[in-house]
């Protein structure tokens, strides 16, 4: 297995960027990794869709109120990884718990490695694929 920081695991094969949203057409629940200011998250989302082909962009609903959130919109960017079935007790345990008082990627043993392009966590082994994401801000969607 590659270990080297930012190099995906050599079993995985790009995806050309115009087919990305093929990845999580069929609505599933993702992993949602963000990193801001030396810190990390995770957490689960039922809520993410392709909302356009070309260019590609992609749809998750991350409460406000969220750490997730928080890292996101210091950042600017996101991860989505579609977790396998034998993540599945761990996509039920990252959604239930906050990551603001204590690393939920430690706190569960989580393997990740910085994302290539953006160096969003992306989380290894388990996942059948990722997303790296960057923000695109919708005023209307940021108010108090």
């Amino acid at each position: 297995m590659n270990t080297e920081p930012g190099r995906l695991n050599p079993h995985f094969q790009p995806v050309a960027l115009e087919h990305a949203s093929r990845l999580i057409n069929h609505g599933p629940t993702v992993l949602v990794t963000s990193a801001a200011g030396g810190r990390r998250n995770v957490m689960a989302a039922a809520w993410s869709m392709p909302v356009e082909f070309a260019p590609p962009r992609v749809a998750v609903v991350i409460d406000k109120r969220t750490f997730t959130r928080e890292l996101v919109m210091a950042s600017g960017a996101f991860a989505l990884c579609l977790p396998g079935s034998a993540l599945v007790d761990l996509t039920y345990a990252v959604g239930n718990s906050s990551g603001r008082e204590a690393d939920k990627f430690a706190r569960h043993a989580i393997a990740a490695r910085p994302g290539p392009v953006l160096g969003m966590p992306l989380i290894e082994p388990g996942c059948a694929a990722w997303l790296e994401c960057r923000l695109l801000r919708e005023p209307h969607a940021e108010d108090a």
